[in-house]
């Protein structure tokens, strides 16, 4: 009797005009969400790729060790074509280097960004879920007690040999298995148009979470369904049922997804950048303040032109005395550098910190509404939370130590190979520095434009020839976990499946408790 009730539900609600718009809107919706999102996905992959072989011909082409300077390239999600969420579909870096610490991974480029979706709302597969087929459910469940009482069917049900909390339970399996029809379709050719792309592999993890995304939506909308039912069984009327429910809807979807982000920023309170800005400039004063002290105490060489000519960042042409000295000044500023570029990251953060917190609690407190809670349990599962954007980040800093180890390791920091490519038998600018009239600009010199000539003789043998550019076969590739794990994924998104677990539970614990009470006449 229980499973004749299941299959009467199931095709009333199939057989409906409700269930037909909605599919045909689902299917539109589906479709046209993955293609966009599939085709910024293209666009982005193809950056990524660009990415990577600029970076690697950057280091191909070092000469000197302050120019060992990376930038980590992360690809596209392929799941933020069903769940855009803060890292979109767009490729990350993170740019490594001695000289600076950054907080987060930018995207490689807003240019890359689709712009047929400029003229568009951009919404994915997780809004059409969230908006579209919720507001089905509550569409299906508004009626589905009180309905049945204004029609005279109620009691005819009741006569059945079955138990009122099974009648319930029949009534919520029918109605999510109905949503389930929509949703399946639209999943199903969001799926089939990812997969027709040839720049999305999909991992075996990825397929993982795809099969979590799909038991999660239908959890979604089983506790909407659920709740919508509840409503019918506390109103006496459909019409009063409706508009509950409707209310409840807009408030819960459009109005609190909406709100949420504008509420958080009443409730963390951030630091004028102007903070920022001070204890940078006291850093910065300090830092120049000991350099000042040390080079009084060690004085440059007098020799005008003893630090060779920038040639495209790096020193050529000096005289060995002036390399030492700055060998000398590397060695004494650089662990206070390293120091430094630390403290100015403690600073930025401080203020960056609570912009993030807010973000964080735009994730926090979207366990009030169900709509928002499924939006941000897909991001999790997508990995294009601001979780999985700051991991990114953590990755870069880390290679950014293994960075550090290896210049250390090839006492680059002590060696004039930091600045200059030079040889130790290069012939300087100026051979003979008295052969300078003192009082006389160089610049207006015979001697300085002969010898800019030959400067400019000799960088293009050194452009003809590869012999000074540094072997970097050694250099660490970026290791570990560039992105979250599977476990590490589903341990963020515990607090909010319990909430919408507890929901559905209670929500069906509720409507069978009102239901054994209730008066079908």
């Amino acid at each position: 009797m229980f499973w004749r009730f299941v299959r009467k539900e199931l095709l009333t609600h199939l057989l409906t005009m409700r269930l037909a718009v909605a599919l045909i809107f689902t299917v539109l919706l589906a479709a046209m969400t993955a293609l966009t999102g599939s085709i910024d996905f293209s666009r982005n992959y193809a950056a990524y790729r660009q990415e990577v072989r600029e970076v690697e011909e950057e280091l191909e082409q070092v000469t000197v060790y302050s120019q060992v300077r990376t930038r980590l390239v992360f690809p596209p999600q392929p799941l933020s074509i069903l769940s855009r969420g803060v890292m979109q579909a767009f490729g990350r870096q993170y740019s490594v280097n001695v000289e600076g610490i950054n907080i987060y991974a930018p995207a490689l480029s807003s240019n890359y960004d689709s712009q047929f979706m400029k003229t568009l709302v951009q919404i994915d597969f997780t809004t059409v879920v969230g908006l579209l087929l919720s507001f089905l459910a509550v569409v299906l469940a508004f009626d589905g007690i009180c309905g049945e009482r204004e029609q005279g069917t109620l009691k005819q049900v009741l006569t059945n040999p079955m138990a009122r909390g099974q009648v319930v339970l029949a009534k919520l399996m029918g109605g999510i298995l109905t949503l389930s029809v929509p949703f399946a379709i639209g999943f199903g050719i969001s799926l089939l148009i990812m997969l027709a792309n040839p720049d999305v592999m999909l991992s075996g993890e990825d397929w993982v979470r795809l099969g979590g995304y799909f038991v999660l939506s239908c959890l979604f909308l089983g506790q909407v369904y659920a709740l919508s039912l509840m409503v019918s069984t506390f109103a006496r009327e459909s019409d009063t049922a409706l508009i509950v429910c409707l209310f409840a809807w807009l408030v819960s979807g459009v109005g609190y997804v909406n709100a949420l982000p504008s509420l958080t920023r009443y409730g963390v309170e951030t630091p004028p950048n102007q903070n920022y800005l001070d204890r940078r400039q006291t850093l910065w004063d300090a830092h120049n303040a000991e350099v000042r002290g040390w080079q009084q105490q060690n004085p440059p060489p007098g020799d005008r032109i003893s630090f060779g000519l920038p040639r495209g960042g790096v020193l050529r042409y000096g005289r060995p005395e002036g390399y030492d000295w700055l060998v000398r000044l590397e060695g004494f500023q650089r662990e206070k550098r390293l120091k430094l570029e630390e403290e100015l990251y403690q600073a930025r953060w401080a203020v960056w910190e609570p912009l993030a917190r807010q973000a964080y609690e735009v994730d926090n407190w979207s366990i009030l509404s169900p709509i928002s809670t499924y939006q941000v349990l897909s991001q999790q599962l997508a990995r294009t939370t601001i979780d999985d954007l700051f991991h990114l980040s953590k990755v870069g800093r880390d290679y950014r130590e293994t960075l550090i180890s290896y210049l250390r390791g090839k006492k680059a920091f002590a060696s004039r190979r930091w600045f200059t490519d030079d040889p130790l038998d290069q012939e300087p600018l100026i051979p003979n520095s008295l052969a300078l009239p003192e009082g006389v600009a160089i610049q207006e010199t015979e001697l300085w434009r002969e010898r800019m000539a030959w400067v400019e003789e000799q960088d293009r043998r050194i452009a003809e020839g590869a012999g000074r550019h540094l072997d970097l076969s050694d250099l660490p590739r970026p290791g570990g976990e560039w992105q979250r794990s599977l476990g590490s994924s589903f341990e963020l998104m515990t607090p909010g499946l319990v909430i919408l677990l507890l929901g559905f539970g209670a929500s069906v614990m509720a409507t069978i408790a009102r239901f054994l009470k209730y008066d079908p006449t």
